[in-house]
């Protein structure tokens, strides 16, 4: 059972995924969640999860302040994004930091259980985004 505390400030992001994943077909259990730094904070520490979902962008907060507070205080529980946002550029940025994947929120529900199990079993998943960008980067004129 893979044990999941989303923080998202869109409450029919976070409705949908209680929906979106059931304990006895899918192995993934929302096990908390919270629409503000403040309120997860206040709330991870009975949950106990296996990962940490974050919204990349909550109201009135900063992206990478928001990882960094959730990394020193839970250092040993991965953390995945989940957004709306594509960038190439935030991608790099918050996988730089530690993030140990990084999801738009249009995913299918398969691909983002595949990303969760993988990051439950110790594996960073990067998007396939970062790697084009890099395999065009590395593959110029010679």
């Amino acid at each position: 059972m893979i044990k999941l505390f989303i923080i998202d400030d869109h409450f029919l992001i976070l409705e949908g995924m209680y929906k979106a994943f059931d304990a006895a077909t899918d192995g993934i259990e929302l096990v908390g969640s919270a629409q503000n730094m403040e309120e997860a904070l206040e709330k991870l520490a009975g949950c106990n999860p296996d990962i940490i979902v974050l919204d990349l962008f909550i109201h009135d907060s900063l992206p990478a302040e928001n990882f960094k507070l959730l990394h020193n205080r839970y250092p040993s529980i991965p953390i995945v994004i989940l957004t709306m946002e594509d960038s190439l550029r935030w991608q790099i940025k918050m996988f730089k930091m530690g993030v140990m994947g990084f999801l738009n929120k249009s995913e299918t529900k398969e691909n983002m259980k595949s990303v969760f199990v993988q990051v439950a079993h110790g594996n960073m998943v990067i998007p396939d985004t970062i790697s084009k960008a890099l395999i065009s980067k590395s593959s110029g004129p010679r």
